[in-house]
């Protein structure tokens, strides 16, 4: 089963976390090389893994909603078509 679970228990300090989805396997394990206090405890065969975090790591946001006209949207992406391939032309930027 492919799932990500987070779970913690009233008055604790960690959290345990499961992770099945990569972007997160992925942070965990850059997180654990960096911080002391990010342990991991298992790396299942199926590429997902078991780890304790600090409770102040759990941030639970709603995702911005850009509340842009289509026009401005036009605007954006005709911007970012001229930014880009001068970004990748120009190895100082």
């Amino acid at each position: 089963m492919n799932e990500n679970v987070i779970e913690w228990l009233d008055d604790e300090d960690t959290i345990s976390v499961t992770f099945h989805q990569k972007r997160f396997v992925n942070k965990i394990e850059r997180l654990a090389k960096t911080d002391v206090n990010v342990t991991i405890l298992a790396r299942n065969e199926d590429k997902s893994i078991f780890a304790h975090l600090p409770i102040s790591y759990l941030k639970l946001t709603p995702k911005r909603k850009d509340n842009i006209s289509v026009e401005r949207k036009a605007e954006l992406a005709e911007r970012m078509k001229t930014i880009r391939p001068r970004s990748k032309s120009d190895p100082t930027s």
